[in-house]
């Protein structure tokens, strides 16, 4: 079940457009507990129009292909998770789950689990063991190695980027 439904964000969102009041002001008049959704709802208008704020009421999947894609959007353009999900039109605690479980278990992580209730577990086995650490395949190792790659290759170009600026600065400047 939702919490806020679609007229509900439309009016917010329209009313804060409209001009006059804030974030803090919109939050006190309607009761809303935090400024970070009105924030997220705003967000969201302004990226891809009001009428993705309507609410969806089917589950969405998505391939870990797509989860990857946003994790390494986040890490290479400098970018809030907030401001990925906007740009992607998916949640914000979707981007944190995906990166969270990426940044713990990597790429393997990322894959669809299992529905459905576990099977029991045999007698054999101890009672007390924890949850058991998914091994990557070939083809999720190289993707980890990729993604890892470029976020090097990004921070390289960031300090690449650093040094000349203070190169420049440094020329720049009497003795």
């Amino acid at each position: 079940m939702t919490k806020y439904s679609t007229q509900f964000k439309v009016k917010v969102v329209r009313e804060y457009f409209s001009g006059g009041i804030g974030l803090k002001d919109l939050s006190i008049k309607y009761q809303i507990p935090s400024r970070e959704n009105i924030l997220n709802w705003v967000k969201q208008a302004q990226a891809h129009g009001i009428s993705t704020l309507k609410v969806k009421h089917h589950r969405q999947t998505y391939s870990p292909d797509y989860k990857l894609k946003v994790v390494d959007y986040i890490q290479t353009n400098e970018v809030s998770r907030r401001q990925a999900a906007v740009h992607f039109g998916i949640s914000t605690s979707q981007t944190n789950n995906w990166m969270t479980i990426y940044q713990k278990q990597g790429v393997a992580g990322l894959r669809r689990k299992p529905r459905g209730r576990r099977p029991i577990m045999s007698k054999h086995k101890s009672q007390g063991s924890t949850a058991k650490r998914l091994t990557p395949t070939k083809e999720e190792k190289y993707k980890q190695q990729i993604t890892e790659l470029r976020r090097q290759l990004h921070e390289a170009e960031l300090d690449r980027d650093i040094l000349k600026t203070l190169a420049t600065i440094t020329k720049k400047q009497p003795r």
